[in-house]
C-alpha cells in the first residue's frame, strides 16, 4: 500500500510541477511587458505574436537583465556583441557548438570549469600565454590560429565580474 500511496504522491507532484512549467511558459503578451522592456524590445513589436512563446519568455529575461545593468556594464556588453558579430560565421557556429556542449554538462562539471576559467584569467598574461601555447602543443587538432598577445589586440582587456552562477 506504501508504493502505491508514493506513485500517487509522486504522480500528484509531477502534475503540479507540469502545470507550474505551462505557468512559466505562458504565452508573453507585448502588453504584459513594463514599458522599459518594451523599450528595449522595440524592433520585435511589429512581430512579437509571431515569436514562439519560449523565445519571448526568453527575450523578456533579456530585457530584464539589461535594464539591470550600469552603464559601464552595459557599454562593456555592446562592445562583446559587437565583437562577436565581427567574428567569422564559423568561428561563432564553432563557439555555439561548444556552448550548446557546456549546457549539457553535469551542473558540478559546469561549476568545476567555470571555477578552472577564473583561476586562469587572474593568471598573469604572460602564464596565459604560456598555458595557451602548451595546449596547442598538446592537442594541435584544436589549435587555431594563435591569437596575439593581449597588449597587441586592438581592444583594452577589461575586467570581468564574478559569475555567481
Amino acid at each position: 500500500m506504501t508504493g502505491r500511496r508514493f506513485a500517487t504522491l509522486l504522480a500528484a507532484a509531477l502534475l503540479s510541477c507540469a502545470a507550474f512549467a505551462q505557468q512559466d511558459r505562458a504565452p508573453t503578451e507585448w502588453s504584459q511587458l513594463s514599458g522599459e522592456q518594451r523599450a528595449v524590445l522595440r524592433n520585435f513589436e511589429t512581430q512579437w505574436e509571431t515569436i514562439p512563446a519560449e523565445r519571448r519568455a526568453q527575450l523578456a529575461a533579456g530585457a530584464s537583465r539589461w535594464l539591470s545593468l550600469d552603464a559601464r556594464e552595459r557599454t562593456e556588453a555592446r562592445q562583446r556583441f559587437e565583437r562577436w558579430r565581427e567574428l567569422p560565421a564559423d568561428r561563432r557556429d564553432e563557439l555555439r557548438r561548444r556552448y550548446d556542449e557546456f549546457r549539457r554538462l553535469p551542473p558540478a562539471d559546469q561549476a568545476r570549469i567555470r571555477d578552472i576559467q577564473q583561476r586562469v584569467r587572474e593568471l598573469p598574461p604572460e602564464k596565459r600565454d604560456e598555458l595557451r601555447r602548451r595546449y596547442r602543443e598538446a592537442k594541435p587538432e584544436r589549435a587555431r590560429e594563435p591569437r596575439p598577445p593581449r597588449e597587441h589586440r586592438d581592444r583594452p582587456e577589461r575586467p570581468r565580474p564574478g559569475r555567481d552562477r
